[in-house]
């Protein structure tokens, strides 16, 4: 399945480096090398394409993440949306780092990548179990490596009420979320190889203000303040090859 529809307009404002606010296994915030082990696609029942990756870092650790990449048959199912305020183009922010994590592991955008119908396993909320599944997978992107900005974050665990809502249940649980992602080859970011910056500056910045830093985002948490700091850190020739 050719992924040519997620083509990125001309029109849409380029992504910039940002600091920010603020498995069986939760890593610690920090800059982590990894190669991608999987890469396929999904989508929700509304319609929304998503982008599930498996990364393998250096020490044989695993982490996951879904990136949602097109906004739903509601929407128009587009991979972009329109800032209010400012009235211009956006890509949605799944499709932002998916695009990123393409561009950085092949040096294409995701829109000229593949898929092929493999199946793997994958688990079942209703059996309870991994059963094999039949999934379009990006090839082209397995066993790339990438580097990652990883942060652990506190989020709360919630539960179905009455009315059929999930709501805060006073729990929490960690989990980790990708920041950003950097270039294996130098650890420059998109932003500084399409600026044909010579050194990776905001890699170096990630480090000192991320590193072994906890983010609470639980709402239902007590004393938890979403968004803030739990733990405090200690201390022509083409772009994308």
């Amino acid at each position: 399945m050719a992924l040519d529809a997620l083509k990125v307009g001309s029109d849409v404002v380029a992504d910039k480096d940002v600091l920010g606010g603020m498995g069986s296994f939760v890593l610690e915030s920090g800059i982590y090398e990894t190669k991608i082990d999987l890469a396929y696609l999904g989508k929700s029942k509304g319609g929304a394409m998503s982008l599930t990756l498996h990364f393998k870092t250096a020490d044989d650790k695993q982490l996951r993440q879904s990136l949602w990449i097109t906004s739903g048959d509601a929407k128009g199912n587009k991979n972009t949306y329109i800032n209010k305020k400012t009235n211009e183009v956006h890509l949605l922010p799944g499709m932002n780092q998916a695009n990123h994590i393409s561009l950085l592991a092949t040096g294409k955008e995701l829109s000229e990548l593949d898929t092929e119908e493999k199946v793997i396993k994958l688990y079942d909320f209703d059996a309870k179990e991994e059963i094999p599944t039949k999934v379009d997978v990006i090839t082209e992107m397995l066993n790339k490596d990438i580097v990652l900005g990883v942060q652990k974050q506190i989020v709360d665990k919630n539960v179905k009420n009455d009315a059929g809502d999930y709501v805060p249940s006073g729990d929490t649980r960690e989990e980790n979320e990708i920041n950003k992602v950097f270039s294996a080859k130098d650890g420059r970011t998109v932003t500084e190889i399409k600026a044909e910056a010579s050194e990776a500056q905001f890699i170096k910045d990630w480090k000192e203000k991320w590193t072994g830093v906890t983010i609470t985002k639980a709402k239902g948490a007590k004393g938890g303040t979403s968004g803030a700091p739990t733990s405090a850190a200690k201390g022509p020739k083409p772009l994308f090859e």
